[in-house]
């Protein structure tokens, strides 16, 4: 890792071991092995740090995603496995972080409320990404349609900003999920979204082999 994910790396860990408020520059920089003054030369502030956290979490998530979305480009993969494997991985991927990585986005939606400035960049930074998600969903969800796999929905747009709202809501209540949902629940919820896309939902099975 380079100094700035050093830095990152130290600061994420910090923010979910002790909460945002207990966490200090000093200890962020000693954890890093860096002095105070070479987080400045990185963040402007403690509260970008948290924000950057977040950010770099989403894009670890997200090159994931592309890269699993590469794989399928290359294969013989019907757009009903794709599906399938794509909302089964983006979910187990976030699950096996934890409630600790969840405690990060929890603390940024209390910071944004109170700071302007932060809440412009992250509301910058988190439209593009859920714009690509979206465009991503429904480039699947195309695909399906073209080779007569799903049912034809008018609007699939909304479509696309129904089952990434239905992620990320999934991802926050999994916080109060037990460890029996939270393994079972990649699966379910996968083969859920199909059943209401397919058009012979009890060819589900045949498909995903």
């Amino acid at each position: 890792m380079n100094k700035r994910e050093t830095i990152l790396a130290s600061a994420s860990q910090n923010f979910k071991d002790k909460g945002f408020a207990n966490s200090t520059i000093s200890k962020i920089a000693k954890d890093a092995n860096v002095g105070k003054g070479t987080i400045y030369e990185y963040f402007n502030s403690k509260e970008e740090l948290l924000m950057y956290c977040c950010i770099e979490n989403c894009q670890a998530v997200e090159a994931s995603i592309d890269s699993l979305v590469d794989s399928f480009e290359n294969s013989s993969n019907n757009p009903v496995k794709v599906i399938y494997t794509t909302i089964h991985t983006v979910l187990s991927e976030f699950f096996k972080k934890g409630v600790e990585e969840n405690r990060l986005f929890y603390e940024l939606s209390l910071l944004i409320a109170t700071n302007p400035n932060i809440k412009t960049i992250v509301r910058q930074e988190f439209q593009i990404k859920v714009a690509h998600w979206q465009s991503l969903a429904l480039a699947d969800y195309q695909r399906g349609l073209d080779e007569g796999y799903f049912n034809k929905i008018d609007h699939p747009e909304d479509l696309a900003c129904f089952i990434v709202a239905t992620i990320d809501g999934l991802i926050w209540q999994m916080q109060w999920a037990d460890e029996e949902q939270l393994r079972t629940q990649p699966q379910r919820m996968a083969k859920m979204y199909l059943r209401l896309i397919l058009k012979d939902p009890n060819r589900m099975e045949e498909f995903l082999k």
